[in-house]
C-alpha cells in the first residue's frame, strides 16, 4: 500500500483531519419586497415571488403614494401565522413591515395580497424552504 493510500485510509477511519471545521450555519437574511406603483402596469409587489428559509425576515417597504398592506390569503394547512396574517397599512414612503419566518411558517407556498388593491392584482408569493445545512 502506498503512503498516500495509507494516509487516505487512516483519515477515512477517523473523520476529518484535526482542526478541520464544517461550514457555519447560514445566517438569516433580510429579503426586501417593495410596494410599488408603476406606469403603465399599475401597482404591485417587487419582486412578486421570493424564496426564504426559517429565520429570514421579509421586509415590505412602502415605495408608493397609495396605502398598502399585506394579508396572507393562502398558506399551508399547518401554518400558524397569528398576528402576522394581517399586516398594518403603510401610508408613507419608507415605512416598513417585517415578517419573520419563524415556526409558524412551515415549508410551503404563502400567497399574500394588498387588501385594498387585490382586485387590481396586487399579490405575491413567499416560498418557505427547509433551512439548508
Amino acid at each position: 500500500m502506498s503512503r498516500l493510500a495509507f494516509v487516505g485510509a487512516w483519515i477515512g477511519c477517523f473523520g476529518s483531519p484535526m482542526g478541520a471545521q464544517s461550514a457555519p450555519p447560514a445566517r438569516p437574511s433580510v429579503i426586501v419586497v417593495r410596494m410599488v406603483e408603476r406606469v403603465p402596469y399599475g401597482i404591485g409587489f417587487d419582486p412578486v415571488r421570493v424564496t426564504v428559509q426559517p429565520g429570514d425576515t421579509v421586509r415590505f417597504v412602502q415605495a408608493g403614494r397609495m396605502p398598502h398592506n399585506v394579508e396572507f390569503r393562502s398558506v399551508p394547512a399547518t401554518a400558524d401565522l397569528g398576528e402576522a396574517r394581517f399586516g398594518p397599512t403603510l401610508v408613507s414612503v419608507g415605512q416598513t413591515y417585517d415578517v419573520i419566518i419563524d415556526r409558524g411558517f412551515p415549508p410551503g407556498k404563502y400567497v399574500y395580497v394588498c387588501t385594498p388593491h387585490e382586485v387590481l392584482g396586487m399579490a405575491g408569493i413567499i416560498y418557505v424552504q427547509e433551512r439548508s445545512r
